[in-house]
């Protein structure tokens, strides 16, 4: 009778450590593990924010580019139709002139010193 009794008392030990014990530090641990997951999961919080990061990137470019495609195709059209537009065009980018012009072009990088004389001044 003594051993049967120090069974179901090893039986409501074990019960009650593992209600008292293991059952909560496994509910920690799974919430743990699910706090982790939406913070650093394949689409947690910070994928999701460096994603939001990405997206805002991305329109601001688009925006950009329609910009300058609306310019562009503004200069498309004076460039057809607007005869001082050609001319600007032709005396910037072919340096071209009108009949009488003399055209001078300046480079952008600095002329080079002379070379230092190796006889000494008189």
């Amino acid at each position: 009778m003594c051993l049967a009794a120090m069974q179901i008392f090893d039986r409501a030990d074990t019960r009650k450590k593992f209600e008292t014990v293991w059952f909560p530090a496994g509910c920690v641990a799974l919430i743990l593990a699910l706090l982790l997951l939406g913070l650093a999961g394949d689409n947690g919080y910070l994928e999701r924010r460096s994603q939001h990061r990405q997206i805002q990137q991305l329109t601001s470019e688009i925006e950009n580019l329609r910009q300058e495609n609306l310019q562009l195709g503004q200069t498309i059209k004076d460039l057809r139709s607007d005869p001082d537009a050609i001319e600007a065009v032709a005396r910037e980018r072919l340096r071209l002139g009108r009949p009488g012009e003399v055209i001078i072009t300046l480079s952008e990088e600095p002329a080079d010193p002379p070379p230092a004389s190796s006889h000494p001044a008189p």
